[in-house]
């Protein structure tokens, strides 16, 4: 299959279609649930959905351990060329990586303003600009609505967009099944998509729960835990 076939058949174009358009530019976007359930994975499909388009994607990682990020990277395309028998995927992954940029800080508390001096230092000897950013690793607590609306205002003036991955304590998890919502009103409110990760039998189930458009019930998406990609199934 050829590049352009695969992003047309690829699963993202379902959570597109059912997010009114995809995550627009200046949009924020989280992915949210306890640790170890594959949001990374989420986020790196997301990413490299971006990449394959020749489009720039700079990965902010808060990781503990940085070193895995590019293994995420190659493992979810490697995934993806195995799946779609990706022609010439060689030379697919060779401009892919001239899109990819990773930043990583150690410190999680580490003011926005230091944040974007960084970003801009890193991508001022970039061609292009950059389309969509990844930030990583931090807790949902780390998360406020000062902190977001500088994301908001920075990928904005960008034309950019932005998705976060960030774990819920075992606390908030259960708050959130109580009540639906994520403990923090002010955080759920700075979002235009909320997407939380729970665990199924076979897979983990991609739950929608904020979106532009009305949240299709029908809808299922989901991450395969074998090959840490998205799929979706209808019910």
């Amino acid at each position: 299959m050829i590049k352009e076939q695969l992003l047309k058949r690829s699963p993202i174009r379902v959570l597109e279609k059912s997010l009114d358009g995809g995550l627009k530019a200046g949009g924020l976007g989280l992915l949210t649930a306890n640790r170890g359930l594959g949001k990374t994975a989420c986020l790196v499909h997301l990413a490299t959905d971006v990449l394959l388009r020749n489009e720039n994607v700079m990965h902010v990682s808060f990781a503990d351990d940085p070193h895995h990020i590019v293994s995420w990277y190659e493992e979810v395309f490697n995934e993806i060329a195995k799946l779609y028998k990706l022609e010439h995927a060689t030379d697919v992954h060779e401009e892919l990586i001239r899109h990819r940029l990773i930043l990583h800080f150690r410190n999680k508390q580490i003011d926005f303003a230091e944040i974007k001096k960084n970003i801009e230092q890193l991508i001022s000897a970039s061609e292009k600009p950059v389309s969509l950013f990844i930030v990583d690793g931090l807790p949902l607590d780390a998360l406020n609505e000062n902190l977001l609306s500088q994301w908001h205002e920075f990928v904005s003036s960008g034309n950019a967009a932005v998705w976060f991955a960030a774990a819920m304590s075992d606390e908030q998890h259960q708050q959130y099944l109580q009540t639906g919502s994520l403990p923090d009103p002010s955080v759920q409110r700075a979002f235009d998509v909320i997407i939380v990760l729970e665990p199924a039998q076979e897979y983990i189930d991609l739950r929608l729960l904020k979106s532009p458009a009305p949240i299709d019930q029908h809808l299922r998406l989901k991450l395969d835990p074998k090959t840490l990609l998205i799929s979706n199934h209808r019910v």
